[in-house]
């Protein structure tokens, strides 16, 4: 910590966090939005224990009542980097940043994993990061399925930094980079409602990737989160399933860039996929890991034909292929050869 944090930690009071409780928890007419500098502290002094819990969760429930506004994301993303996330400095080229929900996935398939080893096995290296336990969902995370592939799922920043140059692809907890961030995932789970952590912790990048592709969900926030990625060249928003990265293959997903102009809606039957129904396994680890397992090896079916699309778009995205169709065969082309399993070998092994 530095020395102005410590100055900021030992001289702001909690009484003084008060100010912030009431600028967003009063009533529909005299809240306002918090500068995205007030944000910035806010966050900080949540994040360090300076506010009480107590304050914590009034002024992140009343947060989300009032709804965060672009300076907020902007504040609340910011002052949680520089104060709270351990950055990566990994010597590859052209590195993609998947900002998934922390709170994983409770009602669909759980296929961040795949899409992770078939771009990496295609040429673009690509780190997914994420937590355990986060409310509200608590769901089935890619840790815990990386995890369940045999996949090294807490590796330390300096670890990951390494898998990343030798292998192409490294996952990283929030435990391991950002261990203040999560020590208030108790605090978050007894709230029991997304808050504006939910939104943060996304657009972490933890990499300074170049590149970021965030899944989001809600069309409320999205006009607002164009301008809050943090790819230095170029970001995306996938309105994906569960505010997760994934493409449904049975249906039209759209994806947002950072302005109007990026804009697209990605349908699966223009490159030759049937509609499926969504992919719906048992909420449990080792189910969404077989069909990983499956969608990698370019086993027949939704699972292969869903991470494979979403793979394609985001190699299209990136330019690295000439269109979806073009993605999609090069996906396609990584599997049946075996150089997405050999790649997921290597991870294994790493």
């Amino acid at each position: 910590m530095s020395e102005r944090e410590d100055e900021a930690e030992v001289n702001t009071p909690a009484t003084d966090f008060v100010t912030f409780v009431k600028a967003v928890g009063r009533g529909a007419k005299l809240r306002r939005d918090l500068t995205e500098a007030e944000a910035a502290l806010a966050i900080q002094l949540i994040v360090r224990g300076v506010a009480t819990p107590a304050q914590a969760g009034a002024f992140l429930i009343a947060q989300r009542v009032k709804g965060e506004a672009l300076a907020e994301i902007l504040g609340f993303t910011r002052g949680a980097r520089e104060a709270f996330v351990t950055p990566l400095a990994p010597r590859v080229n052209d590195l993609l940043d998947l900002g998934v929900p922390y709170d994983g996935k409770a009602k669909t398939a759980q296929l961040t994993p795949a899409v992770a080893v078939l771009l990496a096995a295609s040429g673009v290296p690509v780190i997914v990061h994420g937590a355990q336990g986060v409310p509200a969902k608590a769901g089935i995370t890619p840790g815990a399925v990386f995890e369940a592939l045999g996949v090294p799922a807490a590796l330390q920043p300096p670890q990951a930094e390494r898998m990343l140059e030798q292998v192409g692809l490294a996952y990283l907890d929030a435990a391991r980079y950002a261990p203040r961030w999560n020590a208030l995932t108790p605090l978050r789970r007894e709230l029991g409602l997304r808050t504006a952590m939910n939104t943060v912790e996304k657009l972490f990048n933890p990499a300074n990737a170049p590149y970021q592709l965030s899944g989001f969900f809600h069309g409320e926030y999205l006009e607002r989160l164009r301008l809050a990625q943090t790819g230095a060249r170029a970001s995306w928003i996938v309105q994906g399933e569960e505010g997760s990265v994934e493409m449904a293959a049975g249906r039209a997903t759209r994806v947002f860039g950072v302005d109007e102009s990026g804009d697209r809606i990605l349908e699966p039957a223009a490159v030759g996929l049937a509609h499926r129904a969504r992919l719906t396994p048992p909420f449990e680890v080792g189910a969404h890991a077989r069909l990983n397992a499956e969608a990698i090896a370019g086993t027949p079916g939704p699972a292969a034909d869903q991470a494979a699309f979403s793979a394609a778009v985001i190699l299209s995205l990136l330019g690295a292929a000439a269109d979806v169709a073009d993605g999609l065969a090069r996906v396609r082309q990584v599997a049946a050869t075996g150089a997405a399993q050999k790649l997921l070998d290597r991870a294994r092994v790493w």
